[in-house]
């Protein structure tokens, strides 16, 4: 309690020491920063100011051309060291996507996943171009705002299905498109090598010299991309969950998942008790894939589509510190292909879905056998319901410390009216807003509020439209009896609950198919999708048909950018570490391998259970990269490598019934 006492006296301190960051911001160099406000939720012990800082880099829109006027502002954290003596070079990490960004939602995830790193030195994270929070130039504002009720809720999509149910572009997104390039934006300079000369710029605005990269997914691309054409300054690299950009990933969106495939029947049989209890693995799941795809696979009397046994494998790589999967599907494959019962396909789908249960106390006692004692027993008993009482608590406990940080800045920052006005607003809707078409209406003009000057006028104006009665009073006195700045505020409220509600749509629709479709096609084609996905020892269509024909559909909406080399392999002598997972199913984990052809000074990893981004899997991936960033130099051993590996395949008891008769 000592531990909230004083995180709780911190949050209504007057202002954090903001000594350290000063300084920092102060050795920065070339390009403007602003500090702006982060958005939450924040971990726990974080303190805006003292242990954490956010704001604005304004970096060139073209590096080639940075005279012409046009600029991006570069949303960052710093998340600071837990040490009075920090090394001089942060770890930067570089985010996945392209296009989906960390820092609306995902400063909590990252204090957590990063911590390791946080002992020694200053962890930087940033949006990039055209992605999360970073993405004001190449948002469509008018065209969002008039299709407002649709985007917020994913109604809105640029594809359509004509006739024959083929997907087909929607007018939205070639209007959206025209309307950002109206703006004077210029769509071409959205790309990995521009993305890869912002990374110094951003870092020496902060006031360091030196760095190191920690890529996952797209990050990945993008680090290699910074090593060939921005290596000044780079300390060290960490790619994790890579995807090398002279790798023809769109045409191998089915690879990852069939390896992952392949090497859990490898894995099998070569452990002898899985192979003598499920022989041929690898016939039997070919088997059931078939068979699911023709309808005759039944779970519960009901037909299993062939995504769902997919899912078997696909699932491990959605599961973070939630034990393994991997022991039970090879039980699960020929649960289904026997058509009998499926009790290992029941458990891990129903009981534990999909994840592993904590063991409770019973289980414990009961895997002791005759170890403990009844008085220890019942001390077991105690301790293990004290320790789910104390989690539940702890989670109830980070909502609460959320929602009291944004009300105290928000009083503090903004005062208490637009707070006032916020609640008084939610408080009208339900009585004045009472039909489909009055809330698409509220909620266009609410939208609408981003898009003009912040006056009073304008605000008085949208409550004399959408509210009457005695709710209309309140609003309009409360509106009249703000001061500018709080008048400001709300419309600075009104944007960021907009940009909020319509992240998802613009990183997933926008962001990422300016990356994918300028970059990466032709040079991917859905030809060659086809024939790739053929080739795979599995048939894992029914997972990747879909979204493959729609990625090479919406990028007919765009115009193909030639850049040299960007498609050859990267070269370096930077020390580098690079890391492929075994559940991965979004990257390759040959991938990984393939990556350091041209990296004359890497370390490559493979950590059989993990999936996308092995640091936010397993702890020792932390300490090794830790210990690798701390002194690149040093050659790692196979500890992590020993740590994860693949757990003793789970025997289900039918194989035992089934043997004896």
């Amino acid at each position: 309690m000592e531990e909230i006492f004083a995180m709780l006296l911190a949050l209504t301190a007057p202002e954090p020491d903001g000594t350290y960051f000063a300084n920092r911001l102060a050795q920065g160099d070339g390009a403007p920063v602003e500090v702006t406000p982060c958005l939450g939720p924040l971990a726990t012990p974080e303190i805006v100011g003292e242990t954490i800082i956010c704001g604005i880099v304004t970096v060139p829109e073209d590096h080639d051309d940075p005279d012409n006027g046009r600029t991006i502002d570069l949303a960052f954290a710093i998340l600071r060291a837990e040490t009075t003596y920090p090394a001089a070079d942060p770890l930067v990490y570089l985010h996945g996507g392209p296009g989906i960004g960390n820092l609306d939602h995902g400063l909590s995830f990252m204090a957590e996943a990063f911590a390791p790193f946080r002992a020694a030195r200053d962890v930087v994270i940033f949006d990039q171009r055209a992605a999360g929070i970073s993405s004001d130039s190449v948002s469509c504002y008018g065209e969002i705002t008039a299709n407002i009720a649709d985007v917020a809720t994913e109604g809105a999509v640029p594809l359509e299905e004509d006739e024959a149910g083929n997907p087909v572009i929607s007018q939205f997104l070639p209007d959206c498109l025209a309307e950002i390039a109206s703006n004077g934006t210029d769509l071409s300079a959205y790309n990995t090598t521009q993305n890869a000369l912002d990374v110094p710029t951003v870092l020496t605005a902060l006031g360091y010299d030196e760095w190191n990269l920690y890529g996952i997914s797209y990050g990945t691309k993008l680090t290699l991309e910074t090593m060939r054409v921005a290596p000044e300054g780079i300390r060290s690299v960490v790619i994790d969950g890579v995807a090398p950009q002279w790798v023809r990933l769109y045409d191998l969106l089915a690879l990852p998942l069939a390896e992952s495939m392949e090497r859990l029947v490898r894995d099998c049989a070569a452990e002898p008790a899985c192979d003598a209890a499920y022989p041929d693995l690898g016939d039997v799941l070919t088997d059931v894939i078939t068979r699911s795809t023709d309808g005759e696979i039944l779970l519960d009397g009901e037909q299993l589509p062939p995504q769902a046994v997919l899912s078997f494998f696909a699932e491990r790589n959605n599961r973070h510190h939630l034990g393994s999967l991997t022991p039970y599907i090879p039980a699960m494959i020929y649960e289904l292909a026997r058509g009998q019962d499926t009790p290992t396909v029941e458990m891990v789908i129903e009981d534990w879905r999909w994840s592993v249960p904590p063991l409770d106390a019973e289980a414990v006692i009961a895997a002791r056998g005759g170890d403990l004692t009844e008085q220890q027993a019942q001390l077991l008993r105690l301790a293990l319901g004290d320790a789910e009482i104390i989690g539940n608590a702890t989670d109830a406990l980070d909502i609460a410390v959320a929602d009291l940080r944004r009300q105290l800045h928000r009083d503090r920052e903004l005062g208490p009216m637009p707070g006032l006005f916020d609640t008084e607003l939610s408080a009208a809707l339900p009585d004045t807003i009472t039909t489909s078409d009055a809330a698409r209406a509220a909620l266009t003009d609410y939208a609408g509020l981003r898009l003009g000057e912040p006056t009073r006028d304008r605000l008085s104006d949208f409550v004399r439209t959408h509210f009457n009665g005695p709710h209309l009073s309140r609003l309009l006195a409360i509106v009249d009896a703000m001061t500018e700045d709080e008048i400001a505020a709300v419309y600075e409220y009104s944007a960021t609950t907009v940009r909020s509600r319509t992240l998802d749509f613009q990183e997933n629709w926008i962001d990422l198919t300016l990356y994918a479709c300028q970059e990466d096609v032709p040079y991917n084609t859905f030809e060659g999708y086809q024939k790739a996905a053929a080739e795979q020892p599995y048939d894992v269509s029914s997972l990747f048909d879909e979204a493959a024909m729609g990625i090479f559909t919406i990028c007919e909406a765009f115009e193909h950018v030639d850049r040299e080399d960007w498609h050859e392999v990267v070269e370096s002598d930077i020390p580098t570490v690079s890391i492929g997972s075994g559940w991965d199913t979004q990257t390759a984990a040959s991938w990984a391998k393939e990556a350091t052809r041209g990296l004359t000074n890497a370390q490559h990893f493979f950590i059989a259970e993990a999936g996308h981004g092995a640091l936010a899997y397993a702890d020792c991936v932390g300490d090794m990269t830790v210990a690798f960033i701390n002194n690149p130099t040093r050659e790692l051993d196979d500890s992590c490598v020993a740590a994860t590996a693949v757990p003793p395949f789970y025997i289900a008891p039918w194989v035992e019934e089934t043997d004896a008769n």
